[in-house]
């Protein structure tokens, strides 16, 4: 069973679970706080990081880029309601699987299945 870690303090994040769970993965954790990714991640080591660029500390591109360069053979899928051609260019450069536009979280599905494919 493929694992995952949540990291959304949108009122999306119950959808997103779901959407997780129904894919067959574990949530092995849920923080809406980017400074408790990296010790939930190196504490699991899970498949994928769900994770959204704008939280409430602000530094959910910081934690991306400090998850990336401490992990590099980390998965990352990233959901947010922020798109600009910055950010999805520094996401791309970080190595992200695919960048969801909230709300459009049925896009989520198809991203996950193309994700278990390549594994």
């Amino acid at each position: 069973m493929p694992t995952a870690i949540l990291v959304d303090n949108s009122r999306d994040k119950p959808r997103l679970k779901q959407i997780l769970i129904r894919h067959s993965y574990k949530v092995l954790a849920e923080t809406e706080e980017c400074k408790e990714v990296l010790a939930l991640y190196d504490r699991y080591h899970p498949d994928l990081v769900l994770i959204d660029v704008s939280m409430s500390d602000g530094k959910g591109l910081e934690c991306l880029e400090d998850l990336h360069k401490m992990y590099p053979q980390a998965q990352f899928i990233v959901c947010s309601e922020l798109s600009d051609i910055r950010l999805l260019d520094r996401c791309a450069s970080l190595g992200v699987m695919d960048f969801i536009q909230k709300p459009l979280l049925h896009r989520l599905s198809s991203a996950l299945e193309k994700l278990d494919n390549d594994n």
